[in-house]
Formats: structure tokens, C-alpha cells, sequence
């Protein structure tokens, strides 16, 4: 229940998609073999032991083959967080790409984007697109799994998958009111329901409010609501149904567009503006709107052996009004404004999923086998962008109208560091359908992955696992003249390999091999062919590590990885292409949990090395990936004054991000920054009910610093922001 320290109990019918099960011995004399187990998740502290995500649905993070982070509802709620990019900024190697997060966070893991259609995942499940907001008001944790998962969600990048759980229906009823509002004006309201009645249970969550980040020139709206439901005719079969419903309107701010020509790079980085800053104009808007909707039946067939069935859609919509300063001066911070429309943005994945489950034993090994297929169809329509700003015509050019219209001169110059207010100004987006512009992917997918165990006292003290996939991938354009046109198709077979040895309880080491399989995102708005969706391909990736768990509350991890995939880049003629390989190296280490009954910290640092390798230009051969820092690291604590004041709190953290390349040619770097946040909150217990108070300060040194970059975008960082919330949990 939000905002208590209430245990919730998560079956494994219940919680994520079907995968290797969590498996326990069972007990002599009641059982013969190994049961499928029931997974109980607490949510009164900061770490979680298990993981809902990938193949290992319930596996205590200490017996996964790879990197994994899992944060509590109860650490989101410490740091306020309010988007993707707050809840992962303790996660080694999570930054923002290429744009701020005033409108969604675009999000990169170890330098590889994440993309928005394939690897935002729902229950461990549903690919939802992540192209708004995604809420965290309804979700009871979130997850990363590092690297390559292609074996089992198909084709998505090696960066990672970031699991959305949501909050289920719980035996006692739970009603939990919210303020939330920041020192810039924005206030949002938030109520979350819900109760069990019989075999049926419900749990809701709404909110609404005006946006507002303290950039100039911005405003919005944000609302959402959703639905858990579940059925439970029997003690062996049960029905869960999610919907979302999300809603946002809001501006979006204007940022830099670095020159591609070779002659013309930027040499000279741009001092960092005020946060506030906004170039643009507040009519430059975004509106967004997605529904998701996922249904899952489960069906223990025996204490051994588990079925499931799960389909879902996500479907979304965009208009968009996306602007940048072109032929950008940093000396001066003059640029031409240049503004597009897109309207009728269309985004829908539709994802079907069986699996049976189970456990057997052969001899002394203990076999926990998956088997399943699954099939998923992403369809995207990337409308043509309509522009305003472009050099052409004469006076009465209906661009340079609208630039005067702003109030700029008829050429568009905008400064940067000096910016003109501009008025505001709506302009259509509207273009005729394209047909080649509309596409769509097609992957089918058989797979089974198979977990063999044994030796130790309880049969754990190694653990082989083996996995293959065999895949029927298509990508295909609508034909003008009708049905659809196949621009790529492969039926590729993928196997992954993972060994962990565990010789105590609290301590293992492990080695995995992953053959990915990846769509190639579509080109960014700044190229020439913006929204073309490159072929697949596929990507490797070597993991080892080692996972030390003193006690059930805290964990510390070390980890190397070696990932290598197909290089994709803005090439010297503004194409965006596919050449070559990009080779990712890096060492990732982190702490997470409770060092002492008062005392929680979450720490974490990346060292990377992220290189291109062969390609056509010979200039990009061994030059750092844009956009990829050598180092990041963060350090988050938070101290309970149990004895002392029961019910106050007080937080910290510090975020550093390691300077990084602005494209290819590494023409010039960003520099690094180091971010401060404090927060502390207070409970007490007022007329009956549970009262929280929390306030967080972001950025509270007002650092200036650039934030993102990635296909030829510079975008700096929002202003120093602080955040209040009263929440209420009546029962």
C-alpha cells in the first residue's frame, strides 16, 4: 500500500510474465520433488532480493546470471521521483539521451538508447511505448535488466529492459490521497483505491494536474488513470487485467542542432544556459496519448507445473512541435529557429504470449524449464514534419511569417544566451498519408530455456543455464497500391549460455554469453531520412560478475560486460546509417539497501568504454560513441530517526555524469557535471490516519550543465526545483 510499510504478497501467478519459475525443495515427507513456489516481496525498505523480469520471474537477484536493478516503491517515493530518468538515476550507466525530459525521458543504458517501442516493458510483458510519460503513480517497483534479453522479449537493443510492475489488489482495502506540487507552480493530485471482495479484487489509481518545470515559456496538463483487476475462481487459476489510460499536454522546450557537415562541426562547446532557459515559443506543443491494456491468465496445473496465456495492445498517439536553433554560433549563441509539426503520430504494439513452466528433477539435478512462444507487431506511423524556419522565398514566405508572427526578424535568428520572448504560436502539422511512411515489424518467437542446479545442502551450489530461440522476423512498409510491402525478413536461431556458482548462501559468481537480436531505432529527427527504420541485426554480449549478499536487506555487486552490436550513426551527409560495429566495454559496481536498521543507501558507478569500429569513414575508427561518458557514478542515502524522532527521515544524493562526445567525429565534448539533491520527510499519525510529508530539493547548487546530446542534439539541464507532497492513507 503506498505510503505504509506494509508487506504485500506478490504470487508468481500474479506478478510479471511467466519465466524460469522460483523453485524450492520440497519439504520431506509432504512432497516428492521440487514446487513451484510462492513469491512474497516486501516493500518496507529499499533493496528487493527478487527480480519479475527477463527469464528469471522470482529469482533472487543473487542467483542472476546478469545485471539487474530493482527499485522499491518506497525508494521512489523517498526521491519523489516523477519520471523514468528520476527513478534509474541510481542505476550505474542510466543517462538521458539526445533531449530533455520535459515532455518524456529518452533514456540510454551503458551508452546503448533504449528504445522507445520494444524495450519498455509492462508486468514484465506488454512492450508499452514510451513516447509519454509513463507513470510511476501505479507501479510498485521498477526494474532494469542489463544487456542483451533477446532470447526471450525478441528483437530489442542490448541496452536493456526497463519493467514497469504495477500495484495489484490486496486482501485489506487501501485508500491513498495525494498533493504533489513543486516551487514552480505545478500541483498534481493522486488517489489510489482499491479492495478485495471475494474472489475478485480491484485496485485503481487517478491523477490530474497542471505541468510546469520552471522553464520559461512552458505549460501543460497531465492526467492519468488506471485499472488492476483480478479474478481468482479457484486456488489454481487466476485472471489479471491492467489498463492505463495516459494523457499530457505540454511544451517542449527548444534545444540545439549541431551542423553535420564535417567543415561546419562544432569545435567549441556553448556555455551552459540557465535552466530556465527556453528559445522557443510556449505554443510549441506536444500532445500525447496512450492506452495500455494487458490481460494474463495462469493456471497451476500441478505444485510442479504452470501454464500461461497473456495478450495486450499498446496504442499511442502524438502531435508534436519539435524546434531547435540551427546553424547554431556557440561564440554568440545565435542560431536560426527552426520549428516542426507532426501530427498524427500512431504507435501500436500488440503482444501475444504462451508459456508452460515447471520443475523435474534427473538424478541429482534440479531442471527449472521454460518453454513458450510469443509474437509481437509494432506498428509505427511517422507522419512528414512541416517546418517554418527553412531559408527560402521572399518576404512574404509563409515561414518567415510565422518567425515574425513569434516576434523575431523575418531571417529567424534566436539567441541563446539572450533569447527574445517569442509569442505564442500554433501552426499545423497536418500532412497526407504516406504509405511508405506507415510500417510495421513482425516477430515471432520459440523459445525454451532450461535452469539445471545442483550440489550444496540445498541443491544450489551451481547452476547451469542454457537457452535458444528461434525467430521469424519481418519488417515491411505499406504499399500505396495496398497490403504491404517486405523490406526485411530473417528467421535467425540465438542461444545464451549462463553459469553461476554459489559455494555460500550469501555469495556468487557468475559468467553468461548472449546472442541478441536488435531492431535498429528509427532515424532521428534531425537527418535526412528522419523516421526511417533500418534493418535488424544482430549484437553479442559476455557478462561476469560476482554478488555478495551479507543479509536479506543489502547487496553489493560487481560486474564486466563486453557487448559488441552494429554501429548506427548521422554520417557526414546527414543519413542516418548502419555501418560497422560499436564495441561497449565496461565494469559496473553498486551497493544497495540497508547498512543498518536506520541507515539505507543505493550507490552505483559505470566505467565504460564505448568505441566505433570498423566502418566506411575511416575518421570514426576508434572514436568514443557519442553521447557515452567514461565514468558516472551516484550515491543516495537516507537515515530514519527511529529512536531519536520516529517517523522523520532525511535524504541525499549526489548524481555525476562523466563528459561525453557531442557526435561521431568527437568534435567536441560536453562537459562533466555533478548534481546535489536533498529531501527528508516526516510521518505521523493524525486523526487515525498515516500522514506523510516530504519535501526535495533538485539541483539545489542551480548547476548549469548540458544534459543530453545524441544525433547531432545539445540539451541542457532543467533549473533547480524543489518538490512537496502531502499524502494521506486512510486505511
Amino acid at each position: 500500500m503506498a505510503g505504509s510499510k506494509r508487506s504485500v504478497l506478490l504470487a508468481s501467478a500474479m506478478v510479471g510474465s511467466a519465466l524460469l519459475p522460483s523453485l524450492a525443495a520440497a519439504q520431506e515427507g509432504e512432497r516428492d520433488g521440487p514446487i513451484l513456489e510462492e513469491i512474497v516481496v516486501t516493500a518496507d525498505r529499499k533493496g528487493t532480493e527478487t527480480v519479475q523480469v527477463g527469464s528469471f520471474r522470482g529469482a533472487k537477484i543473487i542467483d542472476t546470471p546478469l545485471t539487474v536493478s530493482v527499485i522499491s516503491e518506497e525508494l521512489l517515493q523517498s526521491q519523489q521521483a516523477a519520471g523514468l530518468l528520476d527513478a534509474l538515476r541510481n542505476t550505474p550507466g542510466v543517462t538521458n539521451s539526445q533531449t530533455n525530459t520535459t515532455v518524456y525521458n529518452n533514456l540510454a543504458i551503458r551508452g546503448i538508447p533504449v528504445e522507445n517501442r520494444g524495450n519498455y516493458r509492462l508486468n514484465g510483458s506488454l512492450p508499452i511505448v514510451n513516447l509519454v510519460d509513463l507513470p510511476l503513480e501505479n507501479k510498485v517497483r521498477v526494474e532494469a535488466l542489463k544487456g542483451a534479453s533477446a532470447l526471450y522479449y525478441g528483437f530489442t537493443p542490448p541496452s536493456g529492459i526497463i519493467n514497469l510492475i504495477t500495484k495489484r489488489p490486496t486482501d485489506d482495502p487501501v485508500f491513498y490521497a495525494a498533493l504533489n506540487a513543486n516551487d514552480h507552480g505545478q500541483t498534481q493530485g493522486h488517489i489510489d483505491a482499491g479492495a478485495t471482495f471475494g474472489i475478485f479484487g480491484v485496485r485503481g489509481n487517478f491523477v490530474y494536474g497542471n505541468v510546469d518545470s520552471g522553464i520559461e515559456r512552458t505549460s501543460g496538463e497531465r492526467s492519468f488513470i488506471s485499472g488492476a483487476f483480478q479474478l481468482k475462481p479457484t486456488d489454481t487459476l487466476t485472471f489479471n487485467v491492467d489498463v492505463e489510460q495516459i494523457n499530457k499536454r505540454v511544451t517542449e522546450p527548444t534545444i540545439i542542432q549541431g551542423p553535420t557537415r564535417r567543415a561546419d562541426l562544432l569545435t567549441v562547446i556553448p556555455r551552459a544556459p540557465k535552466g530556465s532557459t527556453n528559445p522557443g515559443s510556449e505554443g510549441f506543443m506536444n500532445r500525447a496519448a496512450e492506452t495500455n491494456v494487458l490481460a494474463r491468465a495462469a493456471w497451476h496445473i500441478s505444485p510442479q507445473w504452470e501454464a500461461i496465456v497473456e495478450g495486450g495492445i499498446s496504442y499511442a498517439e502524438r502531435d508534436r512541435r519539435f524546434s531547435r536553433l540551427e546553424n547554431f554560433n556557440p561564440v554568440t549563441g545565435t542560431g536560426t529557429l527552426n520549428a516542426g509539426a507532426a501530427d498524427g503520430q500512431l504507435y501500436r504494439n500488440r503482444n501475444f504470449r504462451g508459456e508452460v513452466a515447471g520443475t523435474f528433477e534427473t538424478g541429482p539435478v534440479v531442471h527449472e524449464l521454460l518453454i513458450g512462444a510469443s509474437k509481437n507487431v509494432r506498428r509505427q506511423y511517422s507522419t512528414a514534419t512541416t517546418t517554418f524556419a527553412q531559408a527560402a522565398g521572399g518576404a512574404n514566405d509563409i515561414r518567415r511569417q510565422n518567425c515574425v508572427a513569434l516576434g523575431l526578424a523575418s531571417d529567424c535568428v534566436q539567441n541563446l544566451y539572450d533569447p527574445i520572448p517569442l509569442r505564442d504560436l500554433s501552426f499545423s502539422g497536418a500532412t497526407p498519408y504516406n504509405a511508405t511512411r506507415d510500417t510495421k515489424i513482425h516477430d515471432t518467437g520459440y523459445y525454451i530455456f532450461d535452469r539445471a542446479r545442483f550440489g550444496g545442502a540445498n541443491q544450489d551450489l551451481i547452476s547451469v543455464l542454457i537457452g535458444a530461440r528461434k525467430s521469424d522476423y519481418k519488417e515491411t512498409a505499406a504499399n500505396p497500391a495496398g497490403g504491404d510491402t517486405t523490406t526485411f525478413s530473417d528467421k535467425p536461431f540465438s542461444i545464451s549460455g549462463g553459469l553461476v556458482v554459489k559455494p555460500m548462501e550469501w555469495f556468487s559468481v557468475y559468467g553468461t554469453y548472449i546472442e541478441g537480436l536488435e531492431s535498429t531505432p528509427g532515424a532521428p529527427a534531425s537527418a535526412n531520412n528522419a523516421g526511417e527504420i533500418l534493418p535488424a541485426s544482430a549484437s553479442k554480449q559476455y557478462e561476469g560478475g560476482i554478488k555478495i549478499q551479507p543479509n536479506s536487506n543489502l547487496l553489493f555487486t560487481a560486474a564486466y560486460f563486453d557487448i559488441s552490436r552494429a554501429n548506427a550513426y548521422i554520417n557526414a551527409a546527414n543519413d542516418y546509417v548502419k555501418d560497422g560495429k560499436a564495441s561497449y566495454k565496461g565494469l559496473e559496481l553498486s551497493a544497495t539497501g540497508n547498512v543498518t536498521r536506520d541507515l539505507s543507501i543505493y550507490a552505483s558507478a559505470l566505467f565504460l568504454k564505448a568505441k566505433q569500429g570498423a566502418t566506411a569513414d575511416p575518421v570514426l575508427i576508434g572514436k568514443d560513441i557519442e553521447n557515452t561518458a567514461k565514468t558516472t557514478w551516484s550515491v543516495f542515502g537516507e537515515y530514519e530517526f527511529s529512536q531519536l524522532l520516529p517517523g522523520l527521515a532525511l535524504n541525499a544524493g549526489v548524481y555525476h555524469v562523466g563528459k561525453r562526445a557531442i557526435n561521431p567525429e568527437n568534435s567536441a565534448y560536453l562537459p562533466a557535471y555533478t548534481l546535489l539533491n536533498v529531501g527528508g520527510s516526516y510521518t505521523a499519525e493524525i486523526a487515525g490516519s498515516e500522514v506523510t510529508f516530504r519535501v526535495t530539493g533538485e539541483n539545489v547548487t542551480g548547476k548549469r550543465y548540458w544534459a543530453a546530446s545524441g544525433g547531432n542534439y545539445l540539451a541542457w539541464g532543467a533549473p533547480p526545483t524543489v518538490k512537496f507532497s502531502v499524502a494521506v492513507s486512510l486505511f
